[in-house]
């Protein structure tokens, strides 16, 4: 196939589970005679869909010395092109020589695709120059075993087993065992159940990449939620790729689970962000279009409830009509003021006097209504960047939805202790907790869970301790409590200037 350049990429592939390669360096000359290698293709069925350069001046310089067999490629401009027009990819090859890219192909690459370095790879060319990959002697198979082995355990950030068709372990990699407190050996030969009991199965074939698999005989995905002891939930990108054997039937699968958590925030705070953005278009159309007329009618609501000559059955409805003018103005407020950026006078203040102000404040008379409070302050606590004001609001608010959480009594706590860089608050209460599946929306604007209130009380607090560098997180259990955690920017005191974010 003659390779594209330009900036028009070649046509996507969206159903093609591929490998591409990206850079060039010494060893794209050995891996391409391994990907023309029978003996090489017999043992890894691997098919190659595209390549791009990474835009540095080693690239530019050896423009002109890339061999045939990635000119013969599908090219494309840069690593967003690749990635977009191969978005099945599962195994990048990174060629350049020194894996200085490495970040930045993470940062772009698809979450179920997994990289090998150029270093990885010279060991295998070596191994498949030497003659090392004989799959028809007992020393090439162990050797193949080996280099299997080598390739699992290069995926450090994710489990992967090699299963049969009844679940059992064949071979998986270190990560998995070690993520888990255990052996490698002591893993081997169990059903996959056994050590994932909550991950494999457990909601049916739909929730259990193995078990589409297995019943289809085609690749399978998903994606699986998993509470943690600690009441955190994490995400899992699940991948199982049916293995045929020498009959061609299916004899054994390679299933590839990867902890996607963050990035599913990312992209949840992403829309967050654009639903906010949506809010501060919203709110200017509402200052100038419905304000001003609601304020007329609830003027003339107003003017007519006044008006000697008005019956009884009017006045009613003029009251009913001026009470609801006033209640939409409280909504246009409240819509205008969220969408409004926040006043924040950065400064540096000392943690511990907000904390107790608020505690203060917030539970007068908390033992007539069985609720324990205290504050458990970490001694020599650095001052941080803020606004204390703002802070105390946003304490005021966490304080306030853990005291509506305990109507029968409870304990609640604020930590405050030191975490590296930066100083963590955390707001522990023994209420009844927030349930899995709307986690992931309490600090979305106007989502809220009481009968009365406008939601903002969450979303504000997050907004705040976003504008002052910080941030947020949630573990709640039903039954147990929530605790919502507070990172805030410690202060350094520098000799020429004032204070400075760590």
């Amino acid at each position: 196939m003659p390779a594209r350049h330009g900036n028009v990429p070649p046509a996507p592939f969206p159903e093609m589970d591929s490998v591409v390669l990206v850079g060039y360096g010494a060893i794209a000359d050995s891996v391409a005679r391994l990907f023309t290698r029978e003996d090489f293709l017999l043992t890894f069925p691997l098919a190659v869909s595209g390549w791009a350069p990474l835009q540095d001046a080693q690239d530019r310089e050896t423009a002109g010395l890339i061999p045939a067999f990635l000119k013969d490629l599908p090219a494309f401009p840069g690593l967003e092109a690749l990635f977009a027009a191969t978005p099945k990819v599962v195994l990048i090859l990174d060629l350049s020589d020194d894996g200085r890219h490495a970040t930045r192909i993470r940062a772009l690459a698809p979450p179920q695709a997994s990289i090998l370095t150029a270093a990885f790879l010279v060991q295998i060319t070596s191994a498949a120059d030497a003659g090392r990959l004989n799959i028809d002697s007992g020393k090439g198979l162990r050797k193949a075993k080996n280099l299997l082995h080598m390739l699992m355990d290069q995926m450090e950030e994710d489990d992967v087993f090699l299963l049969d068709a009844q679940g059992i372990i064949r071979e998986m990699n270190r990560f998995s065992a070690q993520s888990r407190g255990m052996r490698l050996q002591d893993c081997i030969g169990r059903y996959c159940g056994d050590l994932d009991p909550h991950l494999f199965g457990a909601e049916g074939e739909e929730s259990c990449a193995f078990l589409q698999a297995r019943s289809t005989g085609k690749k399978a995905e998903g994606m699986i939620s998993d509470v943690l002891s600690d009441g955190r939930i994490r995400y899992l990108h699940t991948l199982c790729f049916p293995l045929p054997g020498a009959d061609e039937e299916v004899a054994q699968f390679l299933y590839i689970r990867r902890d996607v958590t963050e990035r599913r925030q990312m992209a949840k705070r992403l829309q967050q962000a654009e639903r906010l953005a949506a809010i501060g278009e919203l709110s200017t159309y509402v200052a100038h279009e419905i304000r001003n007329p609601l304020f007329s009618i609830g003027g003339f609501a107003n003017a007519l409830l006044r008006h000697p000559g008005l019956d009884g059955e009017a006045r009613e409805k003029a009251r009913i009509i001026f009470t609801e003018s006033r209640r939409l103005d409280v909504i246009v407020s409240n819509i205008i003021n969220f969408a409004r950026p926040t006043r924040q006078e950065m400064g540096v203040f000392e943690v511990e006097a907000v904390i107790q102000q608020t505690l203060a404040l917030m539970t007068l008379g908390g033992e007539e209504r069985g609720i324990r409070a205290e504050a458990v302050l970490e001694a020599g606590l650095p001052k941080v960047v803020g606004n204390a004001e703002n802070l105390k609001q946003c304490l005021i608010n966490l304080v306030k939805n853990s005291l509506e959480a305990m109507p029968e009594g409870g304990s609640l706590v604020i930590r405050c202790l030191r975490d590296k860089d930066a100083v963590r608050i955390c707001v522990e209460d023994t209420g009844k907790g927030i349930p899995a599946e709307i986690q992931g929306r309490i600090f979305n604007p106007f989502f809220s869970t009481k009968d009365s209130g406008a939601g903002l009380g969450l979303a504000m607090t997050r907004k705040i301790i976003d504008e002052m560098g910080g941030k947020l997180s949630l573990k709640s259990k039903v039954g147990q409590g929530t605790t919502i955690t507070l990172l805030l920017p410690a202060a350094l005191a520098v000799d020429n200037g004032g204070p400075r974010v760590l």
